[in-house]
């Protein structure tokens, strides 16, 4: 018999991040930048990775990294756009969805590419910045 020994949770972070750049090519190359790496990840994975998965960087992983020249990026960076996100542009700035808390894989293209970032839990705030009237709380005293 075995027995799984592990940490676990349900992936409900619902976070947002959002690059402002400089320029609306900035945004275009992190966007397309994202997508390669998306269409990376999930060309690395296989249904069952979740069961044996190795940390180690494939030389193909290697060289297309080097090609998209994202040298700061390892393999749980690109493992991430493999699990379920979304990404929109509009203009200068990019949009990521994510339910996952591991989100260094994003933030680093977004900051490759030159973004302004901005990180939030739609759980407590709303897209305008304004904080949502039915957030819980994170401390039930109202002053510091």
């Amino acid at each position: 018999m075995k027995i799984w020994n592990g940490y676990g949770s349900e992936h409900s972070m619902d976070l947002v991040l959002i690059g402002r750049f400089q320029t609306v090519t900035g945004a275009q190359a992190a966007a397309e930048g994202m997508e390669a790496l998306r269409a990376l990840a999930e060309a690395a994975w296989s249904d069952d990775d979740w069961r044996s998965h190795d940390e180690r960087m494939p030389l193909e992983l290697v060289d297309e990294l080097v090609k998209l020249k994202l040298y700061d990026l390892g393999r749980p960076d690109v493992d991430i756009y493999a699990l379920d996100h979304s990404i929109t542009r509009e203009a200068e700035t990019v949009r990521v969805w994510t339910e996952e808390s591991d989100v260094q894989g994003f933030l680093k293209v977004l900051l490759h590419y030159g973004a302004k970032v901005e990180v939030f839990s739609r759980h407590a705030w709303n897209e305008d910045g304004s904080e949502r009237s039915d957030a819980r709380s994170g401390s039930d005293s109202g002053s510091d």
